[in-house]
């Protein structure tokens, strides 16, 4: 486990690019935290970091969004609005895992259907305007 402390969006990009090898290794992100902690501009940051210029917006709605092309894919999902772990299967990410980075916002939902390997990123918004984020991975962190 491994924890920081961002105080600024600008901080927040910045780990995000910082941290891109240990994402990429993972293959599968999980990212959690309570409404309005951050994790879409995370994945913002992320897709800037992979030179990805599309505009990446939440797919609260849509479920799936995928930018990038070649080996610079980044899948970006969202079980926010999801009921069930079935809902969650039935969206077959697992055809994604294999091909660019996934990061699932609100994987901690149906954890259990997550791939053992799946990087945890908990975004906590702190008492002032910090955010402190947490990795927790079944791998050693680099």
């Amino acid at each position: 486990m491994k924890q920081y402390v961002v105080n600024s969006l600008e901080e927040t990009s910045s780990l995000a690019a910082t941290l891109l090898p240990e994402l990429l290794r993972a293959g599968v992100v999980s990212l959690e935290g309570p409404l309005g902690a951050g994790k879409t501009h995370f994945v913002k940051a992320v897709a800037v970091a992979l030179n990805i210029r599309a505009d990446v917006t939440s797919p609260t709605f849509t479920l799936l969004q995928s930018y990038g092309s070649g080996g610079k894919q980044l899948h970006h999902s969202d079980w926010y609005r999801l009921e069930s772990a079935e809902e969650a299967l039935a969206l077959g990410l697992e055809e994604y895992y294999d091909d660019g980075l996934m990061i699932i916002e609100w994987g901690d939902k149906f954890p259990d259907i997550l791939p053992p390997e799946t990087l945890r990123i908990r975004i906590e918004p702190q008492s002032d305007t910090s955010r402190m984020i947490t990795l927790i991975s079944p791998l050693p962190l680099l």
